[in-house]
C-alpha cells in the first residue's frame, strides 16, 4: 500500500497542471448556471406522430415547430451573447416563482396529452368520423400566486361544493355562477390516487369569480377509426395542437395537403376548432426556414406579427399564413 501511495504521489506531482485542467474543462461544460438559453429548434414531422388503420403516405410533409431550450453553461452563455438568435433568461423567469422546474414539465406533459386528445376530437368532427368520449378527467396543472386556494398541482378535481364535475366546461359554468370572495369545497383525488378535500376562495380575474388555477382535461376517445400517438417521454407543450389536427384529417381522409411541400405550423387548438396563441415563435420560425420550409402557419394576432417581422428583418424567402381556425388552415392548404 505505501508503495502504491508512493506512486500516486509521484504521479499527482507530475501532472498535476494537467489534471486541473481536466478539471477545469469539466467545470466550464458541466456546471449548470441559473440561466436558461431559447434557440431556434427544428422541425417534428407530425405523420411519425400518429398512426392510424390506413397506410397513406404524404408527398411532402406536416410539420410542427420547436424551440431549444438550454440549461445555460458558461461556453453557452457565451455564445448566447454574440448570437442574435440566442436569447439568454434568467431561471426565475423561465418557471413562475410559484412553481418548480418538475411541475413546470409536469404541467407541460399534461398539456401534451391535452393538445393530443382535441386534435383528435377536432379531426374526427370534421372527418364525419362517429366516436364517443368517456373517461373525462379535469387537473390542476398550475396555481397562481395569488390564489387563495390549497389545491395542489396534479390534484383531479371530483366535485365542487358536493356538485360532480365531469369535465372542464362543467368547472367553469359552476365557478362563474359564484360570487368573487366565495368559499367553494372542492373534493379531489390529489397526485398519489388518495381522496382529499380542498378549499378555494373565489379571486378576482377580469371581474370574475375564479379559483386562480389552470386546469387541464384528458379524455378517451371510441371510434371504429383508431388514431394512436407516437411521443417521446421528453416531448411536450400544446403548441403543435394544430398540426397534428391538420395531419389526422388528412389520414383519416386519404388527402394529401402537402402538395409536396414542407409545411410547417404552430399553434393550439381547442374543442371548437379555435387556433391559439404560443410562445417561441421567432425560434420555430427560424428553425422552419433552416430547415428549407416552404410555408409557416402561425396563429392570427400577436404571433403572426412577429413572425412577420422577423421574417422582414432576415429576409426570408417562405410564405407565412395566419389562422384563427382549423377550418382557415384547412383552407388555405386545401387551395395551395
Amino acid at each position: 500500500m505505501k508503495k502504491i501511495g508512493k506512486s500516486l504521489k509521484k504521479y499527482l506531482k507530475e501532472y498535476y497542471k494537467i489534471i486541473l485542467v481536466y478539471i477545469l474543462l469539466l467545470a466550464l461544460f458541466l456546471i449548470k448556471l441559473p440561466y436558461y438559453i431559447s434557440a431556434p429548434g427544428g422541425l417534428i414531422d407530425t405523420s411519425d406522430k400518429v398512426s392510424t388503420q390506413d397506410n397513406f403516405k404524404l408527398k411532402g410533409t406536416l410539420n410542427m415547430a420547436y424551440v431549444s431550450e438550454i440549461h445555460a453553461t458558461i461556453p453557452t452563455l457565451i455564445y448566447a451573447a454574440i448570437n442574435d438568435d440566442w436569447d439568454i433568461e434568467k431561471e426565475t423567469e423561465v418557471k413562475s416563482e410559484n412553481e418548480t422546474i418538475e411541475e413546470k414539465y409536469y404541467r407541460s406533459k399534461m398539456l401534451l396529452e391535452e393538445g393530443n386528445d382535441i386534435a383528435l376530437l377536432v379531426a374526427y368532427k370534421h372527418s364525419d368520423v362517429d366516436y364517443e368520449i368517456t373517461n373525462n378527467k379535469v387537473y390542476v396543472t398550475y396555481i397562481d400566486k395569488i390564489a387563495n386556494t390549497n389545491l395542489k398541482i396534479g390534484d383531479q378535481i371530483l366535485k365542487v361544493d358536493n356538485q360532480k364535475i365531469n369535465n372542464k366546461t362543467e368547472l367553469f359554468a359552476y365557478i362563474k355562477s359564484k360570487n368573487i370572495k366565495d368559499n367553494v369545497t372542492i373534493e379531489v383525488l390529489d397526485i398519489k390516487g388518495e381522496k382529499q378535500t380542498r378549499k378555494a376562495k373565489l379571486i378576482n380575474l377580469l371581474n370574475e369569480p375564479k379559483i386562480g388555477a389552470v386546469i387541464t382535461e384528458t379524455f378517451d376517445i371510441k371510434s371504429n377509426r383508431k388514431v394512436t400517438f407516437n411521443f417521446k417521454e421528453s416531448e411536450s407543450g400544446s403548441s403543435g395542437g394544430l398540426m397534428l389536427t391538420l395531419t389526422i384529417y388528412s389520414h383519416l381522409n386519404k388527402i394529401d395537403l402537402t402538395n409536396g411541400k414542407t409545411i410547417v405550423g404552430t399553434g393550439t387548438i381547442d374543442i371548437n376548432g379555435n387556433v391559439g396563441e404560443i410562445s417561441g415563435v421567432k425560434y420555430k420560425l427560424i428553425g422552419a426556414v433552416n430547415k428549407g420550409a416552404d410555408v409557416f402557419i402561425v396563429p392570427e394576432g400577436e404571433n403572426y406579427k412577429e413572425a412577420k417581422k422577423v421574417k422582414k428583418q432576415k429576409g426570408y424567402d417562405i410564405d407565412l399564413v395566419p389562422v384563427e381556425t382549423f377550418e382557415e388552415a384547412l383552407k388555405y392548404l386545401e387551395n395551395n
